[in-house]
């Protein structure tokens, strides 16, 4: 309920019956198709990367991935969206992150990512996570239909797939995964598993007030409910393509560590306070 009125919503836009708003409540749930490219960068722009009190990563401080996300993600009171209105919980995403730590405790932030729907973009503010319009274009998109594919056959150790991200008339980045072999979620490596760290920023637009922000917090994510699909190990490659708008080059791979499809569901709960500037 919006304060001081009779108009609902979790998120603007407010109105009457809260069906205008542009995403719903807590707590949001999620099932995502992922391709993951882990690489070594360079450290030192790493740690340009991560504001106080975050510290680069005590165990890999030169760790980074990207991650393309084949994604659903459906909000409270919203559990029969695929049945009137996909368009508003489906969405792929491209994010870039680095390892860090948060008093001693390893984690990871999201450091660039881009989305290609309004309503993901706005959720990720809300949590911090830095989120852009892009488009990303996924070849692993309807794996389930491969089988039936008479061009493509049965998906397996050997197969590849090309991811691609692209914003404002820019390529940004493009990755690409060769299937090995299936593995035990419990044999995928870290950020799988450790926190994870944002800024919630939202400035102000106040004249009166210099534009102090009216929020600049450091957070963690509270999820739960995780839940993997038949996870593969594989081989990858990874390009940051150069760009007039962006700084994502700065850390681009020097190295690339692992790579993985991992099929995995979960549930945000919300965010938890740790820090306030």
């Amino acid at each position: 309920m919006s304060p001081l009125t009779d108009l609902k919503g979790y998120a603007v836009p407010f109105s009457p019956q809260g069906k205008a708003q542009i995403v719903g409540g807590l707590p949001w749930n999620f099932g995502v198709d992922l391709i993951a490219i882990n690489f070594r960068t360079d450290p030192n722009e790493i740690r340009k990367l991560l504001p106080e009190p975050l510290e680069p990563s005590r165990e890999q401080p030169d760790m980074a991935y990207v991650w393309f996300g084949d994604w659903q993600g459906i909000w409270a009171q919203a559990g029969d969206m695929l049945a009137t209105n996909p368009e508003r919980v489906q969405y792929q995403e491209c994010l870039i992150g680095v390892r860090c730590s948060y008093q001693g405790v390893e984690g990871h932030r999201c450091v660039y990512i881009w989305v290609n729907k309004d309503f993901s973009m706005a959720r990720g503010w809300f949590m911090g996570f830095p989120k852009k319009i892009g488009r990303v274009h996924m070849g692993s998109s309807n794996r389930h239909l491969h089988d039936l594919n008479p061009a493509l056959g049965k998906a397996g150790s050997g197969t590849t797939y090309a991811a691609i991200c692209e914003a404002h008339g820019e390529r940004l980045v493009t990755g690409r995964i060769r299937l090995k072999e299936k593995i035990s979620p419990k044999q995928l490596p870290s950020p799988f598993g450790t926190d994870l760290f944002h800024t919630i920023h939202f400035p102000s637009a106040d004249v009166s007030t210099g534009c102090k922000p009216l929020v600049h917090q450091l957070v963690q994510t509270v999820s739960a409910n995780i839940n993997f699909g038949e996870v593969w190990s594989a081989e990858g490659e990874a390009i940051f393509h150069e760009s007039g708008l962006e700084e994502h080059t700065a850390i681009k791979p020097k190295e690339i560590v692992s790579a993985y499809l991992i099929p995995v569901g979960f549930t945000i709960k919300g965010t938890r306070l740790i820090h306030t500037y």
